[in-house]
């Protein structure tokens, strides 16, 4: 096992913010936890219906949550989804299926009706739900505190 530590992360998962409105342009700072260079953070996906814990992975470009957590929120895959190309550490390329969401929030930072790419991240690490990418981060600026172990994100001008 790859993650032998992961267990203790499912703590994390209950420090998810409860779901407010975001106010225009408020910073929103959010609990992190580390694990050697991995930041991992807690989110609701589609109105707190789930809980999940995703890395946040500033070098991706889209959001991915695994197959696991879509079936704990009924969603199905279709056979004939859009797919994309995804590019893994170390360069390889997928064709991944991607599916709307209706929101996923970090905080009370929220991101609503978007496409996520499905793969299973790391299938020896089961409670890794996913990884925050791009698509969700590129609207903040985004500060990384390692010792007060948070997350700022402050909105960015549109």
């Amino acid at each position: 096992m790859r993650w032998p530590w992961l267990g203790l992360l499912v703590v994390v998962i209950g420090c998810a913010s409860t779901p407010r409105e975001t106010e225009p342009f408020r910073v929103v700072e959010v609990p992190i936890q580390l694990i050697g260079n991995v930041v991992f953070v807690a989110a609701t996906v589609n109105e707190g219906r789930s809980s999940a814990l995703l890395i946040v992975d500033t070098g991706a470009d889209w959001t991915i949550l695994t197959p696991r957590l879509l079936s704990r929120l009924g969603i199905v895959v279709p056979a004939d989804a859009r797919k994309r190309k995804i590019r893994l550490i170390g360069g390889q390329t997928l064709d991944v299926p991607f599916v709307k969401i209706a929101t996923i929030r970090v905080g009370e930072a929220t991101m609503k009706d978007r496409e996520v790419g499905v793969y299973e991240i790391d299938p020896e690490a089961p409670v890794i739900d996913g990884l925050l990418g791009g698509d969700f981060l590129q609207r903040f600026r985004v500060t990384l505190d390692r010792t007060a172990k948070q997350m700022r994100l402050a909105p960015l001008a549109r």
